[in-house]
């Protein structure tokens, strides 16, 4: 799945795609651009020859550069789902990247035995209560299960956010969230919205600064403009760690949303309110089971008052 699940279907495609997929488009396009045009790779990047390229171009050639850019972020925004899977360390989990992704989960099993173990110390010492309160809220943003972690921190962000509805109240929140979307009132979803087109503008302007980082460190010679390269990869790591911010607010909005909302599926789908909360987990279980494979869902109907 791309994050804990599909962004809003009625969405503002074209915000989203002019915020999501051109930016970080026209980004590395004109970063390349620019570096060629300095005079890059056969000569030492210079002022003067970028300038002069610039000054040289006709408008019809300004006008291919953009339909360049354009035509480039269609086509990449249909991948943006596979992008933010392959940020969540996806492919680490089967195939050629199986044994780093098992070294990768494996070291992220490691600290979370260390924050739970730390978290449930037995009469604690007033001066332990912060470093307690600290892993408990780090814990937080890792799957509860061991057996759930993934290779990357956006992975686990997102799969803890992802489970947490199961957890709670046995409702598998990727399976449901279509049809509980499209019940939430308009500010709410507007909220989630918002959130989602944050955790992939950041997810894409990540990936982007890595391959400005890559294509520069190709395309200009060896000299103090390698530390072009450096600032960008540098730039990517830090736009990733914003995009696990980000996962992990729009997580908790997603949350929130099922939260405040989960009997409104119920309702919709003409089905009884549980009395208590051990029949609200079958009760979601049993429309979980139904949204994910197709299986019928038994009980009686319950219509309302005529």
């Amino acid at each position: 799945m791309s994050g804990i699940m599909p962004p809003g279907l009625l969405q503002d495609h074209g915000r989203r795609f002019s915020i999501t997929g051109t930016l970080p488009t026209l980004a590395v396009l004109l970063t390349v651009l620019a570096e060629l045009a300095s005079g890059a790779p056969s000569h030492m990047p210079s002022r003067e020859r970028l300038v002069g390229s610039l000054e040289s171009l006709v408008p019809g050639e300004w006008v291919l550069l953009f339909l360049g850019v354009t035509v480039a972020a269609l086509v990449l925004q249909p991948l943006q789902r596979q992008l933010v899977r392959w940020l969540e360390g996806y492919p680490l989990m089967r195939g050629p990247g199986a044994v780093l992704g098992r070294a990768l989960v494996a070291r992220w099993r490691r600290r979370w035995e260390r924050l739970d173990a730390l978290q449930q110390r037995v009469d604690p010492r007033p001066a332990d209560l912060p470093a307690m309160a600290a892993a408990a809220a780090r814990l937080a943003r890792l799957p509860r299960s061991p057996d759930r972690l993934m290779p990357t921190g956006l992975g686990n962000t997102l799969r803890a956010a992802e489970d947490r509805p199961a957890d709670t109240y046995g409702l598998d929140a990727v399976a449901a969230w279509p049809e509980l979307y499209t019940l939430l009132p308009e500010s709410t979803a507007t909220l989630v919205d918002d959130a989602r087109d944050q955790l992939d503008t950041t997810c894409r302007m990540a990936a982007a600064l890595a391959l400005m980082g890559g294509l520069s460190a190709v395309i200009l010679p060896p000299s103090r403009w390698t530390l072009l390269a450096v600032a960008f990869l540098l730039a990517s790591v830090l736009t990733y760690r914003s995009a696990i911010g980000a996962a992990e607010g729009y997580g908790r909005l997603v949350n929130a949303a099922v939260n405040l909302h989960r009997f409104d599926l119920l309702t919709a789908f003409r089905l009884p309110l549980p009395a208590d909360p051990a029949e609200e987990r079958d009760r979601f279980r049993a429309l979980s089971n139904h949204l994910r494979q197709g299986l019928p869902v038994t009980g009686p109907y319950e219509h309302g008052s005529p």
